[in-house]
């Protein structure tokens, strides 16, 4: 591994101090909130607008995401690390699936590495699964009312669909106006194309399980991403 640039470091210095100042946020309104690990998956995808900092795939990929992958799974409720268990990132953990976390840092991990040439659609990815499926989830069990799949509402799916297309905006606003990234093309039909994918993605929220749609979801847009050439 080469040694960290300049943009290396301070790419690490931004995804740390966020995802700490995520998790002091969500362990501040845990007794204000219904679910506080919500707000760690939604806000953690915020790491995205850091990413175009890195100069090196490995130090990105290996030292700014893999870490979380095993930290996670010792703060995991059934970690026999009790210290981690019981720290704030562990009472996240215990508020979902047991693993969740821990295959978000994956999907992060993997994207980071295969799509660090193209920082854009692994924002993107990140995006589909932290704003998209966080708001679906959060809109769903909270004003959800008509069912059409079990345990996925109308309102929900409609959810997951609009906040994906509108981070879509956002990021192609962020990552081409904004910084002037050069490894990807802008979109031709920008507009069109957060509808797409953003319905690609309301579609695989519906139909994935609970327990593996942070690896799915990320993942799957990843692919999606690549065969339409993003």
């Amino acid at each position: 591994m080469d040694a960290p640039t300049t943009g290396d470091l301070l790419g690490l210095a931004g995804v740390y101090g966020y995802v700490v100042s995520v998790v002091i946020v969500s362990w501040a309104f845990r007794n204000r909130v219904r679910n506080p690990r919500k707000i760690v998956h939604i806000l953690v995808g915020g790491i995205v607008f850091f990413w175009w900092s890195f100069d090196s795939r490995l130090i990105m990929a290996g030292l700014a995401a893999f870490p979380f992958v095993p930290l996670l799974l010792l703060a995991c409720p059934r970690s026999p690390v009790d210290f981690l268990k019981n720290s704030p990132l562990g009472a996240r953990s215990s508020e979902g699936h047991p693993y969740g976390l821990v295959f978000y840092a994956i999907s992060w991990t993997m994207i980071a590495y295969f799509l660090f040439d193209d920082l854009y659609a692994a924002s993107i990815a990140i995006a589909a699964m932290s704003f998209g499926d966080g708001m679906g989830e959060l809109v769903g069990r909270k004003v959800g009312r008509l069912t059409y799949l079990p345990n996925r509402t109308v309102e929900g799916s409609v959810a997951v669909f609009i906040a994906t297309s509108v981070s879509i905006l956002a990021l192609t606003w962020f990552y081409f106006d904004v910084i002037g990234y050069s490894g990807s093309t802008v979109p031709a039909l920008v507009v069109p194309f957060a509808l797409v994918v953003g319905g690609f993605v309301a579609s695989l929220e519906a139909i994935t399980p609970g327990s593996v749609d942070n690896l799915v979801i990320p993942l799957a847009c990843a692919g999606f991403l690549h065969i339409v050439g993003v």
